[in-house]
């Protein structure tokens, strides 16, 4: 059995966590102290508005959340469809909490075809909703009014009457005793879905967290009955406690974890769900710091580059956008022994398992497109895709892809439930505005010119001041001087270069000495009209 190791760095202002399976970085989780993500939360909402072109509504939730969130009529709870939730899809498809309620995205849209959302909700109607996307950008959270609970060993939903199977427990014993358990204990009170993590457990310790679940709803519901106006009722567990409650299963080895607050918190944690695992809580006592010591800080940085490198001498490209990503694969260095085809495929199938990896680390979801290098061979495009097919089976995240086409193109999406660790860890670029590409030096030199040549035209100006980057003035000096002297002899104005080395290489100004106006210019391209500016004064693009 592979062994993972789950490694928690919980000192300073955030705590992270990296999954690390065979020795390699697979998952990683990052959660401010204090600023905590919020999917998982119940809130009391209010409608602020109904939107019937889009069939959604925004909600209000309270004080804590800055921007309303999203509600799709789907997404309504209505007492006429509870009873059909189940009844057309298969309630065992998955079992991570945060695919649940998407889960049954498909029944609720069949369900909710003839309901439109002007009947069911109005301005400033109170609804009771849980929060299955975070916001991202500028987009409020996406909620739903079909609530669920995750427990160890179940999840619990109130607005529904089965219970259900993790498909991953595929012995069909093992499904009718865990079905049975569950149901002679909460049945009548809402839906459950047993999780992965029941299979094997002895029968009290499944009811006793259906037990908890119960309460836990219990509690929720009285909550709701004593809150005036919108607000937070129920706020899921923090990521030291989540990472236990939905990543700690069998094949984990231990959970490390650096912070003695919060090792002393997740042993405890332990001992009451789940106490035969609280001798696999280690408190790390290194010196060197947790992320170093196992090699996740290391990994954490290559994952936000583009590029990826294979053990073959192949290569992967992930260029993340706002329509989709696309994984470039190529064979590189990589050679082979034989003949080209078999080359081609041993590359293409390293690469299906590392991009698995990638798009689990990353946490990259929407629509992906793959292109892999060209096979002629139809059964060698079917073992590819087979083998992508399989690598993606452990992926805690809805993925759906299609056949790999003669090009070599595999489509596919991957459910997007938070932002992804680019969203995360990085902002956009100030210098290229978050394109990736800035003018070439010959360009802005250019520009340069164009501006010398306008400048020159302007009778008040005795002379012109360019102020540049110093990579910049080089070039205008070397190569250009002696269109320079032509602009100088054509308007008999001297042209006067200055290096400065607090500009970017985009940014430059170009002055006339003695002038009414001059001219300046940014990384954006927008141009600033001065007056009476002499060279040395500095303009606010050049700050």
């Amino acid at each position: 059995m592979s062994e993972n190791l789950l490694v928690v760095n919980a000192e300073g202002p955030e705590t992270r966590v990296g999954v690390v399976h065979e020795g390699t970085l697979s998952e990683y989780f990052v959660e401010s102290k204090r600023d905590r993500g919020i999917v998982g939360n119940i809130y009391r909402g209010r409608v602020s508005r109904v939107l019937p072109g889009m069939q959604a509504a925004f909600v209000d939730l309270g004080p804590t959340v800055e921007r309303a969130g999203f509600l799709y009529v789907a997404d309504i709870l209505g007492a006429a469809d509870e009873r059909k939730l189940f009844a057309d899809e298969d309630p065992d498809s998955d079992d991570a909490p945060e695919g649940t309620a998407a889960r049954l995205a498909r029944s609720r849209k069949r369900a909710n075809a003839n309901r439109k959302i002007e009947d069911l909700l109005k301005a400033d109607q109170e609804v009771l909703v849980q929060v299955v996307k975070e916001p991202i950008g500028l987009k409020g959270a996406r909620l739903t009014g079909y609530l669920s609970l995750p427990g160890r060993y179940n999840v619990f939903m109130p607005a529904v009457q089965q219970v259900g199977v993790s498909r991953r427990i595929s012995s069909e014993a093992e499904r009718r005793r865990l079905r049975k358990i569950v149901t002679s204990v909460g049945h009548k009170s809402g839906g459950f879905i047993v999780r992965t993590a029941a299979e094997g457990v002895v029968d009290q310790e499944i009811r006793d967290d259906v037990d908890y679940l119960l309460r836990l709803w219990s509690e929720i519901q009285r909550r709701e009955r004593s809150m005036k106006g919108p607000g937070l009722i129920y706020a899921d567990l923090d990521l030291v406690l989540r990472t236990i409650r939905d990543l700690l299963r069998a094949d984990t080895k231990e959970i490390v974890i650096d912070d003695e607050e919060q090792y002393d918190r997740a042993r405890k944690f332990t001992m009451a769900f789940l106490p035969p695992a609280v001798d696999r809580i280690k408190q790390y006592r290194g010196r060197q710091p947790i992320f170093d010591h196992y090699g996740v800080e290391a990994e954490l940085r290559t994952a936000l580059g583009r590029r990826v490198e294979l053990k073959s001498g192949g290569s992967l490209v992930i260029d993340q956008g706002e329509a989709l990503t696309a994984i470039d694969v190529n064979t590189g260095s990589f050679v082979g022994k034989r003949d080209l085809e078999e080359t081609v495929t041993k590359n293409n199938i390293e690469a299906c398992r590392e991009v698995a990896r990638q798009l689990r680390l990353r946490n990259i979801g929407g629509i992906i497109v793959i292109d892999f290098v060209d096979m002629d061979k139809e059964n060698n495009r079917k073992k590819v895709w087979d083998i992508l097919n399989q690598a993606l089976a452990s992926d805690r995240s809805r993925c759906n892809l299609t056949k790999i086409s003669e090009l070599g193109l595999v489509e596919m999406t991957r459910k997007r439930t938070r932002e992804s660790l680019n969203q995360l860890l990085t902002e956009a670029c100030p210098t290229c505005s978050g394109s990736g590409v800035v003018k070439s030096t010959t360009t802005v030199a250019h520009e340069v010119l164009r501006e010398v040549r306008r400048l020159g035209s302007h009778a008040e100006a005795d002379s012109i001041d360019v102020e540049c980057a110093p990579v910049v003035a080089d070039l205008l000096d070397k190569y250009e001087r002696g269109y320079l002297d032509e602009l100088e002899k054509k308007f008999q104005k001297k042209v006067v270069i200055q290096s400065n080395g607090g500009y970017r290489p985009d940014q430059y100004q170009v002055m006339g000495r003695g002038q009414q106006t001059g001219s300046e210019r940014s990384p954006s391209g927008s141009r600033g009209r001065k007056r009476g500016r002499r060279r040395g004064g500095k303009s606010s693009s050049a700050s």
